[in-house]
């Protein structure tokens, strides 16, 4: 894996990237940027997007306050689900956290999520969306962890892992179209 020395950390929300980024940044005495609080600070929320209950980024103005954040210290774990803005360079790997659809779902829905919410995310995790932005970012410095019924210190020793070279799965291994195909289960996700 070549790059810079930067770990970003992403994934569909639910799938755990906060809590394990957390745990991570803890045992490797890495400081954490997580790019939700990192786009608040730096003015990098341009304004809300209401029919997707969501906020619209300023993808430049956060890539900028990124860059100034990484100047001098790449030791660091970037947590975010839209970490493709993450500048290439500065990225030694990417962990793509992915988690069954259906347990997603469940997961959403007892956050309280909103029904356009929990929909929007389960399709993205099912159809890989964070997983392929990710690869067109970083290309061959992309694993993928699955972390369905796994602990967080289960998932982050795997990061670490990861990080050593020795760990997780290549980019495109998880398939949840297949997965849930074979359990007879994919309908229950397609209204």
């Amino acid at each position: 894996m070549a790059g810079g020395e930067a770990i970003v950390i992403t994934g569909t929300p639910g799938v755990g990237k906060t809590e394990v980024a957390k745990m991570l940044s803890r045992e490797t005495g890495r400081k954490l940027i997580e790019l939700n609080a990192l786009a608040k600070e730096s003015g990098g929320i341009k304004g809300r997007d209401i029919a997707r209950e969501t906020s619209i980024v300023d993808v430049a103005a956060v890539r900028r306050a990124l860059r100034k954040a990484l100047k001098g210290n790449q030791n660091v774990i970037i947590e975010g689900h839209f970490a493709e803005i993450v500048p290439g360079a500065f990225v030694k790997a990417t962990i793509v956290l992915r988690c069954n659809p259906l347990v997603l779902k469940e997961r959403l829905i007892g956050r309280g999520y909103p029904d356009s919410k929990v929909k929007e995310n389960v399709e993205a995790e099912l159809l890989d969306s964070c997983l392929i932005a990710a690869v067109k970012s970083f290309g061959d410095r992309v694993r993928e962890i699955d972390t369905t019924g796994r602990e967080v210190s289960d998932v982050a020793k795997e990061a670490e892992r990861v990080l050593r070279g020795k760990g997780g799965l290549l980019a495109g291994s998880v398939n949840w179209i297949s997965v849930l195909e074979i359990e007879g289960r994919l309908q229950d996700l397609i209204h």
